[in-house]
């Protein structure tokens, strides 16, 4: 499966990250089948995440440009007037999940008035309605961009489900063993060789 990314401002294909700096110098990194539109007014800076995941970082002074507001299909996030910001933002299922490593952000959803604070170390998920409970944010999550997936007491299943979203094909988990817990890093465009790890750490067979 392709993401048509032609149809958007920005975009990549599956397996493939791209950097970009924008006209303010942030510089936006798309992970995996991601895709952006931006539309930079007078009014306000605005990037909306169509697909995937993205990687928002600015060390400039925000307090003399527009605001900066990352759109999704469940709602907005406003960030706040901070020297440096650095936040991940991915489109999942039925939710956009929100990973703040630097500044603050305002999370409105689609369908609510009162906007939620996202601080500096802290992951939320968020509907059009609802803002789930914040949680503490690893930092190692945005390693992605370094071509790495860092698993801590992760299920296999969801492991194999995350190194998926970086090849074409289908890579599928014997329920017997989904369960299983796994911790490491693991290098996300060469598979075999995430695949040589756990046949090594767990003792794995693969077909």
């Amino acid at each position: 499966r392709e993401l048509p990314s032609w149809t958007a401002d920005l975009g990549t294909a599956t397996g493939e990250q791209r950097t970009i700096e924008l006209a303010d110098g942030t510089r936006l990194v798309l992970n995996t089948a991601s895709a952006v539109d931006v539309r930079y007014t007078a009014e306000a800076r605005r990037l909306h995440l169509l697909a995937g995941e993205i990687l928002v970082t600015n060390g400039r002074d925000q307090r003399h440009l527009p605001p900066l507001i990352v759109q999704s299909e469940h709602g907005a996030m406003r960030a706040r007037d901070t020297p440096k910001l650095r936040f991940a933002v991915r489109l999942l299922a039925r939710a956009t999940r929100l990973s703040v490593f630097d500044g603050a952000l305002a999370v409105t959803p689609a369908r609510a008035a009162r906007p939620v604070m996202a601080q500096a170390g802290q992951e939320l998920a968020f509907t059009s309605s609802t803002v789930g409970e914040a949680r503490s944010v690893q930092p190692s999550a945005a390693l992605w961009e370094k071509g790495m997936l860092v698993a801590k007491d992760m299920r296999l299943a969801s492991l194999l489900d995350e190194l998926a979203r970086y090849r074409r094909g289908i890579v599928r988990c014997d329920p017997a063993i989904a369960n299983l817990h796994v911790s490491g890093a693991f290098p996300v465009h060469d598979f075999e060789r995430s695949l040589d790890l756990l046949r090594q750490t767990l003792g794995l067979r693969t077909s």
